[in-house]
């Protein structure tokens, strides 16, 4: 298959297209100008650098099987601080591309969020990720919304500011600092390892999607608590976990959970423990990772 690759230095792109070419598939690596630097990153081809709201980019679609969509403003925090950028990075290039594949007969993939299946969505992430979903459905275009729970794995970084739970309390049990889980630590969260995930969205273009939108997680609802208490066993560290309370921002104190009679993404997901021993492996080779303390 031909794939263009949105966003591909970032954490989900970079991924995807590492695995898919790996794989075998002819995979068009496109980022915007500018892009943040990424370790996991630097050696990744790029074969073009451009906007995906500008129209240039959707001649890069002739030819393609299928756009996985991955540019855009992925934090919900970015999100709170300018709606109207988030809006216009998760809807506006989502539209430019769907006029793309219309043109070019080929599937849209578009990694929504699960804060998306609310409603109302809690926060400006959410909303912003529900008019790209809707966006989808209203066009002519093929596409597939998929709402993601808690995506981790390699290529998700806290250290280079990547925010996600397991990639924090890993990164903070390598380091031997404290990991502090603000709000009720009993609230859960649907943890998919990364490559489970890219392993569903081959499936996906290869078969074509059954169903518009589509909830993708491992299916199993672990607390916060727990999930550190994962991650710390999997650094081999001692760290104590501080749990201050409080009140968080809309969207962060909810629990996430796979509805269980909505479509889903087909995919085998491996149990988390395994899971997140496999990444924090992967994170101690990682460069900034060295030199640092071990709890």
């Amino acid at each position: 298959m031909r794939l263009l690759v949105t966003g591909a230095t970032g954490y989900l792109g970079w991924r995807s297209a590492t695995l898919l070419g790996g794989r075998g598939h002819d995979v068009v690596t496109l980022t915007r100008p500018g892009s943040s630097a990424r370790a996991a990153s630097s050696d990744l081809h790029i074969d073009h650098v451009v906007d995906a709201g500008d129209p240039a980019a959707r001649d890069l679609v002739a030819g393609c099987d299928a756009v996985l969509h991955f540019a855009g403003v992925p934090d919900p925090a970015r999100a709170r601080e300018d709606p109207a950028t988030a809006v216009r990075e998760n809807v506006g290039t989502t539209v430019n591309l769907l006029e793309a594949c219309a043109a070019h007969d080929a599937l849209l993939v578009l990694p929504s969020t699960a804060r998306a299946g609310l409603d109302p969505p809690p926060d400006p992430y959410g909303l912003s990720k529900r008019l790209g979903e809707e966006a989808c459905r209203l066009h002519r275009a093929r596409a597939v919304a998929l709402r993601l729970t808690s995506v981790f794995g390699p290529g998700q970084v806290a250290w280079e500011g990547a925010t996600g739970a397991i990639a924090a309390f890993a990164a903070r049990a390598l380091d031997g600092r404290p990991i502090s889980i603000p709000g009720d630590p009993s609230r859960t969260r649907d943890f998919l390892y990364v490559d489970d995930l890219v392993d569903g969205i081959e499936r996906l273009v290869v078969d074509g999607p059954s169903a518009p939108v589509l909830w993708a997680g491992s299916g199993v609802a672990t607390p916060l608590l727990e999930a550190a208490e994962v991650a710390i066993a999997a650094a081999g560290s001692d760290v104590e976990i501080e749990l201050p309370g409080g009140e968080l921002p809309a969207g962060e104190g909810d629990s996430y959970a796979l509805p269980p009679s909505d479509a889903r993404l087909a995919l085998t997901p491996r149990p988390l423990d395994q899971a997140v021993t496999t990444y924090v492996d992967w994170l101690r080779l990682h460069p900034a990772a060295q030199g640092r303390s071990r709890g």
